[in-house]
């Protein structure tokens, strides 16, 4: 299956290391689950954001890897009532699917992923438009990266759905849509 996420889930090399150290001093007793859950939570406190207790004792999945995460994230694309029905398969809330949209105010997106909304779509700030544009071109450069929130790319705070509200967010319109959501729903 080819869509928007492919291989968007990287730097496996950085939990391998961060194993392999592990490993040595305590054989057998971290899980890569872990390591991925500490390593985020430390992660966004580094960047500013909240910090909060992380249970450990997580097993590792005997299936997990790369092509789970290829076929298995949700796609951006759909629209908003696909994505709480993709979340909710997967066990989420609403507004838990809302939280973890809030991640995206450090993450990146391909231009193969949002080329149609700034070459075709008019509901997207034109000086944000012109900013992709310049990493983006109409043919060509599908692997350019470009941050989700233009505004503090390295700051874990709320600015990518403060941009959604002023169409200032490089993704379709469903993502305004969640932040629209989570704010009837509260």
């Amino acid at each position: 299956m080819i869509g928007p996420n492919i291989n968007s889930v990287r730097e496996f090399n950085v939990i391998d290391t961060i194993r392999s150290q592990l490993e040595s001093l305590c054989p057998s007793v971290v899980s890569c689950a872990d390591i991925v859950v500490v390593a985020t939570r430390d992660s966004v406190v580094a960047l500013g954001g909240p910090s909060w207790n992380v249970l450990q004792g997580r097993r590792d999945s005997a299936s997990a890897g790369l092509n789970a995460a290829n076929s298995n994230l949700i796609a951006p694309t759909l629209s908003l009532s696909g994505l709480i029905s993709a979340f909710l398969n997967k066990g989420f809330t609403t507004n838990e699917m809302v939280a973890l949209s809030g991640s995206h105010t450090i993450s990146q997106a391909r231009c193969t992923t949002f080329r149609t909304r700034i070459y075709i779509e008019t509901n997207i700030n034109s000086t944000l438009v012109a900013s992709l544009r310049g990493n983006c071109p109409n043919i060509g450069g599908d692997n350019n990266l470009s941050p989700l929130d233009m505004t503090s790319p390295t700051s874990f705070d709320n600015a990518y759905f403060k941009n959604l509200q002023n169409q200032k967010g490089p993704l379709t319109r469903t993502s305004g849509q969640i932040r629209k959501n989570c704010r009837k729903a509260n």
